[in-house]
């Protein structure tokens, strides 16, 4: 049971050929519900670095970005000139500390706000915080959530980034968008993107091919037969700095005709995985600090479904124990520490982000699980946890 959902079926190939058929200035525009028209990147990696540029902010600044984050984040600061410095997190949340903030808030020139894992940043504390710096919220993983105003995630920013690709919430492969509500600097980031050439027929093709196959081994009964061997050889072999490469071109047309598709089920979606995590903070039988919450007066859209763990033994024993009953799990950014530390420039003052990467796990909770599924992956769990506190 693959605990992300890559989602590329028969009917996604042919709309993705119908679509990279037609001329490359023939896009659809997209639109984010509650924010409006954005503008269609090849990824969430480049949109970052996009935003980056449109902020035209001296060579050498430091960027503050929370060190518990996709790492790809970092390469995006360090691919247009700057460099990161690493923010705690708020445990509660897995965002952006506005405590820790403050205290580097001096060294900084702008902040990227990760609302990590559906949940969402204090953007009211963080702007108090950053007093008129500019501020990009990284929504990758917040399509759908709502801060503690009730706006949508990517509102309250200076600029909005958002990922489509596999594993995120629409999963069509690649794909990502950029937004402000600031005119000029969304006309810088129109012109950025514009300036990028489109990717051409063939390689349409090939992206589209490569994506069903790369679904089918993500997802049953290939994961388990081959794909998750393949992917640990993977994780294995390839080296931090050289994962997820970023590559500026403007998106897919199969990627963004599928977006657009998907983005009017998206209400559904969240609707359908906020009960899944309902269904878990009910029956898990686990300590109230084990899990996390949803801030009061925010709308999370519980992406994934974390887990906090006493120790990093139990942690990685209860992944043991759910692989052996055919249920994957994940240890997200588990090696960002060492590999922030190597290559960006760490310096081990971010320590709850270091703790949350040490003990988190996370279970299977995308839209898509059957009721029956969830209920296993449950009560694995709990069979586990109990045999797991005897033993440690």
């Amino acid at each position: 049971m693959p605990v992300e959902l890559w989602d590329y079926q028969w009917s996604d190939i042919f709309r993705g050929l119908r679509a990279a058929a037609k001329p490359p200035d023939s896009r659809v525009p997209l639109s984010v519900q509650g924010l409006g028209r954005c503008i269609p990147t090849r990824s969430a990696r480049a949109a970052i670095m996009s935003a980056l540029q449109a902020l035209h902010l001296k060579p050498g600044s430091r960027i503050g970005v929370p060190l518990h984050c996709c790492p790809v984040v970092f390469k995006a600061i360090q691919s247009v000139g700057f460099s990161p410095c690493f923010i705690d997190i708020d445990p509660r949340t897995y965002c952006v500390s506005p405590e820790d903030l403050s205290k580097k808030s001096s060294r900084i020139e702008a902040l990227i706000a990760v609302h990590m894992f559906g949940n969402t940043c204090e953007m009211t504390r963080l702007r108090e915080v950053m007093n008129g710096k500019p501020i990009i919220e990284d929504c990758a993983q917040s399509l759908g959530s709502k801060l503690e105003d009730g706006r949508p995630s990517g509102s309250a920013g200076t600029i909005a980034a958002f990922s489509f690709r596999f594993g995120k919430y629409l999963s069509v492969g690649e794909g990502g968008a950029l937004y402000s509500s600031k005119t000029d600097i969304q006309a810088s980031l129109s012109q950025i993107i514009a300036a990028t050439p489109a990717p051409s027929l063939a390689k349409e093709i090939s992206h589209i091919a490569v994506n069903f196959l790369r679904a089918k081994l993500r997802t049953k009964p290939l994961w388990g037969i081959v794909g998750n061997r393949l992917w640990g050889f993977y994780n294995r072999k390839v080296d931090f700095s050289s994962k997820s490469p970023i590559v500026l071109s403007k998106i897919f047309r199969s990627d963004l005709a599928l977006t657009s598709k998907r983005l009017t089920h998206l209400d559904g979606y969240v609707k359908t995985q906020r009960n899944n995590a309902a269904y878990y903070a009910d029956a898990l039988q686990v300590d109230a600090s084990m899990l996390c919450p949803e801030r009061p007066g925010t709308y999370y859209n519980r992406y994934v479904f974390p887990i906090i763990f006493p120790s990093s033994e139990s942690r990685d024993l209860m992944g043991a124990y759910l692989h052996g009953r055919r249920i994957g799990t994940s240890k997200p950014y588990s090696d960002v520490v060492e590999g922030a530390a190597k290559n960006y420039g760490y310096e081990g003052d971010c320590p709850a982000a270091e703790r949350l990467l040490a003990q988190t796990l996370v279970i299977p909770v995308h839209y898509k699980l059957k009721t029956k599924e969830r209920e296993y992956v449950a009560r694995c769990f709990n069979e586990g946890w109990m045999e797991i506190k005897r033993r440690v």
